[in-house]
């Protein structure tokens, strides 16, 4: 009988862990805008998402990769998109990136650093110069008026660290 107890008080001990696990997941950051009723609408995380290593002998790029050739959000008729940090402690607004998305085989996909024998490059030209001006407590302004037509995705980057909280949209 005290084996069953201590068996029962196991399981239970492991359930109550797996719990808070699940309950931790929750997002570092959010990516929304305003409609045209001023309605905040958060865009959703885009799961489909994976990283890929390409190159030669030499030369590495790191990848990330959407599945599909186009966002379930567009925002061509925007000109502000909004970033909530909810992890304060944790993520800087100046780490926060638009990367533009190219198609390749019925997917977009963008660099987000490369290395050579020359050295690393923590950036590539799929990064769109990106500037977060304050607008409400945790919440940042990113103008996206001059954004030319095609894909991007919102991306927290800090050196070769990427957090892979996707958030896409086209304009």
């Amino acid at each position: 009988m005290k084996n069953v107890v201590l068996f029962c008080l196991m399981l239970l001990v492991c359930v109550a862990g797996r719990s808070q696990e699940v309950g931790a997941a929750k997002h570092m950051f959010k990516v929304f805008y305003y409609d045209k009723n001023d309605v905040r609408t958060d865009i959703p995380e885009n799961e489909h998402v994976s990283t890929k290593l390409s190159g030669g002998i030499l030369v590495h790029k790191a990848k990330i990769v959407l599945l599909g050739d186009t966002a379930k959000i567009n925002l061509s008729n925007h000109k502000d998109l909004y970033v909530e940090i909810v992890d304060t402690i944790q993520l800087k607004p100046e780490y926060f990136h638009i990367l533009k998305l190219k198609v390749k085989k019925g997917n977009r996909e963008a660099t987000r650093w490369s290395n050579s024998p020359v050295g690393v490059k923590d950036s590539s030209d799929d990064f769109i110069p990106t500037m977060l001006y304050p607008a409400d407590r945790n919440s940042y302004r990113v103008d996206i008026k001059d954004l030319p037509s095609g894909h991007y995705l919102v991306l927290y980057q800090e050196g070769l660290n990427t957090l892979l909280e996707v958030y896409d949209f086209d304009k």
